[in-house]
């Protein structure tokens, strides 16, 4: 306020210095250059007492339970979202593996599938164990051959202990390898943007909790679990390659359970995918809250927001929990 009035007194002395010693034209020029400042510093005194009225009113709110860990996003919004989003194909999941990442991985695919068919295998030693019984021997005999099944059951162990060994280890240490490359990367890729333009909706906490609880869900795609539905995969078609070499008419009778299986193993996966996305964005949202809450806890001390602020974090633990009891309970009744 003191600027304007000296700037009003500045406009009035030119005005009374250009009638007496300046043309008209200068004196013009002198007075537009005093608006101009006049209107700058008005337009640096709204900005200032904008900016103060902001802060108050959602320090305000926030005391009040009014603001929200989140904005909120309406049924449109959530379609549109849905619709821009991309669903990045399966394989693209290990773009980020190098050439160790591609050797572990060519041998955890290999162990992986005989330890597979190891189970299958099974079946025919111990029908050959169950036909030394049956035949009319003396007990040297049966000893004998026993003997002989029982050294095929131990190889076939060592067998499948080694391979099962391998398949995991080299999931394991490929998935964990590729995890922390991606983590790295993601953390580059986030400090080279510009933070005014892209800085607007994400808060750190997001950051933190994407790092650590998104990449750990990637790990498990493209780690052990990559090995396990080898190993089941090659359990599968081995088991039916030996089932029908062995009896095929009995193997067609047993066909008919195949599909009523793999329809609900199908309804499992789908339910289970849903409710493990709802509670990593319980998780998220908590962990937004923290972020603003330790953030800014003079503000919220000051207004007394340590309640409203809990209420938020435990309402987003409810989330959480109620999505992980839900998909215990899918994932038992599939199982069942």
């Amino acid at each position: 306020t003191y600027k304007i009035l000296d700037n009003y007194y500045y406009k009035t002395t030119i005005t009374n210095i250009a009638e007496h010693n300046f043309g008209y034209s200068q004196w013009q020029k002198a007075w537009d250059q005093a608006d101009i400042n006049s209107c700058k510093l008005m337009s640096d005194i709204h900005w200032r007492l904008d900016q103060e009225l902001t802060t108050f009113v959602v320090a305000s709110e926030f005391a009040s339970g009014d603001m929200k860990p989140e904005k909120e996003i309406s049924s449109t919004d959530k379609k549109n979202e849905a619709v821009s989003s991309n669903i990045v194909p399966y394989h693209k999941l290990f773009s980020f593996a190098d050439s160790t990442d591609c050797v572990l991985m060519v041998i955890g695919v290999i162990t992986a599938i005989g330890s597979g068919i190891a189970m299958p295998l099974q079946t025919l030693i111990f029908g050959e164990l169950i036909d030394t019984f049956g035949g009319n021997q003396d007990n040297k005999t049966i000893v004998h051959q026993v003997s002989k099944v029982s050294l095929k059951y131990v190889y076939l162990a060592l067998g499948t202990g080694a391979a099962a060994f391998f398949h995991v280890v080299c999931w394991m240490v490929s998935g964990e390898r590729q995890a922390a490359r991606i983590r790295s990367l993601y953390l580059k890729t986030i400090l080279r943007q510009e933070v005014g333009y892209f800085d607007l909706e994400s808060k750190s906490g997001d950051v933190v909790e994407r790092m650590s609880g998104d990449t750990v869900i990637i790990q498990d795609a493209m780690g052990e679990k990559v090995g396990k539905f080898i190993q089941l995969t090659s359990t599968f078609f081995g088991g039916f390659a030996i089932a029908f070499s062995q009896g095929w008419l009995l193997s067609l009778v047993l066909l008919s359970a195949i599909p009523p299986l793999v329809m609900s193993a199908a309804f499992m996966t789908v339910l289970m995918a849903k409710l493990m996305s709802r509670g990593q964005a319980a998780y998220s949202v908590g962990a937004a809250v923290v972020e603003q809450t330790i953030s800014s806890i003079r503000t919220v001390a000051s207004f007394t927001g340590e309640k409203q602020a809990i209420a938020n974090y435990e309402k987003s633990l409810a989330k959480a929990y109620r999505a992980g009891v839900q998909e215990g309970l899918v994932s038992g009744l599939g199982a069942g």
